[in-house]
């Protein structure tokens, strides 16, 4: 539970430090002294979004730092799983850090975490409930949340997964059918390409090949003329005989000192590199040959690179491998059908797999509706609307009509939650029919149910209770003390009888102090409580007779 709460520079309150009990703790106070600012502060530790705009006027930073009581399983595991350090038999601290810049820092024991992070560590912390939660309660769009079990998150979890591989394959089923009709209206097109690509037979060897000969046959005369001149140098000058005279010349320096044997070797070895050079074929002038035709010829098929190049817009790498794409287009127009069928076949099966699943969810569901129509009625009936009839009903989708089945992101159930509160009157829908009173009455029902089924330490409700008064406030504040029994419960409120019920009172009041206006916290005594529910009996000016029925108040609790 929520243990000690430090609040510094958060809208007008400029420090604050409530430490919190177990069972229920109601604050009070007039309207704008900071009630939900508190409220708001907690929020803050349980994930909510933070806005520089809560930063205190003049300040360049906000601090709100709770300290919890911590013993719940399914919180040690979201630790591990954030690789948090903790004590089972410590305290959790959460500290959320916001500034002027935008900049916000959220700190779990010390470590740094982000804000979707602590979001999901919270759901195992608190809950806090505001009138606009109890709009959002009475949304169809919620519904499907109260009607959940164990058994039927492990089918939604299965089904999650078996809905993505159904969408993955009716979208490879739909593509491809789409693809056989564009390739099928142009094969004849995709015929003509390939039939063209094949008899230009084109390679990238080839094209290497025919340059490299172009480039010789173009150059004939120059090539024989450099050959010429390089011949000439050696004969005219008798180069070769020269340097088969200086190895005679090395061979007898060697008699007198062998050192001279590693210059020989270098001399040696250039003759015969020169001989060889000298003799290679290359360099007989009978074997160098100029073919007219062959020039032509290479030109020609150099002309039919060129031509598919400018046509189809690409090198010679890329037709070749548009050619083959081509190939495999076409054999896979010729085995289309086939390939169709099994994806059709793997697809249907898919879609029968999820819908399956999804029979199942809506199953359990109205397993848990009808018992969760008993529950509510009962609570309803302690909540002073004992004429009340409730029902949950499905809007089923024809199963038959396989071409026209939704599958949602959580099933195929579409329900609404029907309600009647005047004995006489018809079942409607419950977002048009219920009032304030009605519908903060219904929302209390609803926690008291699944307030079992929910891990939380901490549950907060925020001025829940306007709009009733009378005997449902007496009935309400039972309720509300109820949920205390099983979790800390913070309950904002401006009913004298749900202040009376709680286990400790804070008033929260505003002053100024210094031109500026704080927000301050007190815990009650029992006199205090007396004048402070006395104050709110008569509007703001405490009488003898509403301090004698804030006492029977206080000392009839275990009564109401």
């Amino acid at each position: 539970m929520l243990v000690t709460l430090s609040v510094t520079n958060f809208a007008i309150i400029d420090h604050l430090e409530i430490n919190f009990h177990s069972g229920m703790t109601v604050l009070t106070g007039e309207t704008g002294a900071g009630k939900s600012l508190i409220i708001d502060a907690i929020g803050l530790l349980f994930g909510k979004r933070a806005s520089n705009d809560m930063i205190r006027f003049n300040e360049s930073k906000a601090t709100v730092e709770g300290i919890f009581s911590i013993n719940s399983l399914e919180l040690f595991n979201q630790l591990d799983l954030l690789g948090i350090e903790y004590n089972k038999d410590e305290y959790l601290i959460i500290k959320r850090e916001i500034y002027s810049s935008g900049k916000s820092i959220c700190r779990i024991n010390n470590t740094a975490v982000s804000l979707v992070q602590l979001s999901t560590l919270s759901e195992q912390i608190g809950d806090i409930h505001s009138q606009l939660d109890t709009l959002g309660l009475i949304n169809p769009k919620n519904y499907l949340y109260f009607l959940s079990s164990p058994l039927c998150q492990e089918y939604l979890n299965e089904y999650s997964l078996s809905l993505k591989e159904y969408k993955h394959n009716e979208k490879e089923y739909n593509d491809l059918i789409k693809l056989n009709q564009e390739n099928t209206l142009k094969k004849d097109f995709l015929e003509y390409q390939f039939k063209e690509l094949k008899q230009a037979n084109i390679s990238i060897d080839e094209e290497k090949s025919l340059k490299e000969e172009l480039s010789y046959l173009s150059h004939y005369e120059q090539i024989v003329e450099q050959i010429h001149s390089f011949k000439d140098l050696y004969d005219d000058n008798d180069i070769l005989s020269k340097i088969y005279d200086s190895i005679n010349y090395l061979n007898k320096l060697i008699t007198f000192d062998e050192k001279y044997q590693s210059l020989k070797d270098i001399v040696e070895e250039s003759y015969y590199n020169l001989d060889n050079v000298l003799s290679d074929p290359l360099f007989k002038i009978n074997n160098i040959q100029f073919d007219e035709n062959r020039l032509n010829e290479i030109n020609e098929r150099l002309s039919v690179y060129s031509d598919l190049k400018r046509k189809y817009k690409k090198n010679t790498d890329e037709i070749i491998e548009y050619y083959h794409s081509i190939e495999k287009t076409l054999q896979d127009i010729d085995n289309y059908d086939s390939l169709i069928q099994e994806l059709q076949n793997k697809t249907n099966q898919s879609f029968h797999k999820v819908l399956d699943i999804a029979k199942n969810i809506s199953n359990e569901r109205k397993n848990v509706a009808s018992q969760l129509t008993t529950k509510v009625e009962e609570q309803l009936a302690d909540l002073q609307l004992k004429n009340t009839k409730f029902n949950i009903e499905f809007h089923d989708q024809n199963l038959q009509d396989t071409n026209n089945i939704n599958f949602y992101k959580d099933g195929i159930d579409n329900v609404d939650f029907m309600v009647s509160f005047n004995k006489g009157e018809p079942l409607k829908p419950l977002s048009k029919v219920v009032s304030g009173g009605e519908m903060s009455r219904f929302m209390l029902a609803l926690k008291t149910i699944l307030g079992n089924k929910m891990p939380l330490q901490t549950k907060i409700f925020d001025e829940v209770d306007t709009g009733v008064s009378g005997v449902v406030a007496y009935s309400i504040a039972k309720k509300i003390k109820t949920i205390s029994e099983k979790s800390q419960v913070l309950c904002v409120t401006h009913l004298s009888q749900v202040a009376a019920i709680g286990d400790h009172h804070l008033k929260i009041a505003k002053s100024i102090v210094d031109g500026r206006t704080i927000t301050e916290v007190k815990e009650l005594t029992n006199d205090e409580r007396i004048e402070e529910i006395a104050t709110m009996i008569s509007n703001g000016k405490p009488s003898l007779s509403s301090r004698e029925v804030a006492k029977e108040l206080l000392n009839n609790i275990t009564n109401i």
